[in-house]
C-alpha cells in the first residue's frame, strides 16, 4: 500500500470488532506476549460501557465513509470529527477488512478508575497498528477523541497510562496531559500504571 493515506474519523459501529483485535494485537507487540483472551475480555467490556466517541484512522473508503453511514455524521450521538489526512506508512497492508490503522476510545465520566475526575470522560482505549505507528496517527487520534469528546460537554478528559511506557507518556505529556494521583497497579499486568488528565477551558 505504498502512498496510501489514512483518515481520522468518527467510527462505525462495523469498525468497533476491528478495534478490539487491533487492541489485542498492539498489547502483545508493546508487552512481547503472545495475543492474550483476558486482554480481549477487558477490552471488549470497556466498548461495553456508555461511549462519548470512537474515531478510528482508516483508509479512505471504508464503512464509516460509505454514503448514509453513521461515521462523518458520528456515532452514537458524537458530533462530527474532523478529518486529518496522513501519509500512511510505504509497503505495508493492514490486517482485516476494515482497514483500521489506529483507534481511540472514549467512555462517560465515572467509567475509568475511583480516583478520576468525576467530570472527565474516560481515553479508555488508543492504539495504533505496529506497522503503523510513527507516522503521526497516535497523535491525530488523541486530538481527535479530546475534540469530541469536549464538542459532547467534556472539558476533560482522563487516560490510564503504564509508567514505563514512555513513548505513550510523551505524547500525552506533548498533547497536554499532565500526571493525576499516585501510581496504581495495572489491573491485568500488575505493571504500574498512572492517570493522566487535560486540563480544562
Amino acid at each position: 500500500m505504498i502512498g496510501s493515506s489514512f483518515v481520522v474519523r468518527a467510527a462505525s459501529e462495523d469498525e468497533a470488532a476491528a478495534c478490539v483485535d487491533l487492541w489485542v494485537a498492539a498489547v502483545s507487540v508493546r508487552d512481547a506476549v503472545p495475543e492474550s483472551d483476558a486482554v480481549r475480555a477487558r477490552a471488549l467490556a470497556k466498548f461495553a460501557e456508555p461511549r462519548v466517541a470512537l474515531v478510528v484512522a482508516a483508509e479512505p473508503g471504508g464503512p464509516g465513509d460509505a454514503p448514509g453511514a453513521a461515521g462523518a455524521a458520528g456515532v452514537a450521538g458524537v458530533a462530527e470529527v474532523a478529518g486529518f489526512a496522513r501519509a500512511g506508512a510505504a509497503g505495508f497492508a493492514l490486517p482485516g477488512a476494515a482497514g483500521v490503522a489506529g483507534f481511540a476510545l472514549v467512555t462517560a465520566p465515572g467509567t475509568g478508575g475511583p480516583e478520576d475526575p468525576e467530570d472527565a470522560a474516560y481515553l479508555s482505549l488508543l492504539a495504533v497498528h505496529p506497522r503503523a505507528q510513527g507516522h503521526g496517527l497516535g497523535r491525530d487520534l488523541l486530538r481527535a477523541a479530546v475534540d469530541a469528546a469536549a464538542r459532547s460537554g467534556h472539558a476533560r478528559c482522563v487516560l490510564h497510562a503504564l509508567e514505563d511506557n514512555a513513548p505513550a507518556l510523551g505524547l500525552y505529556r506533548s498533547a497536554g496531559f499532565r500526571p493525576w494521583g499516585e501510581p496504581f497497579a495495572h489491573p491485568l499486568s500488575g505493571r504500574p500504571t498512572r492517570a493522566w488528565v487535560t486540563v480544562g477551558d
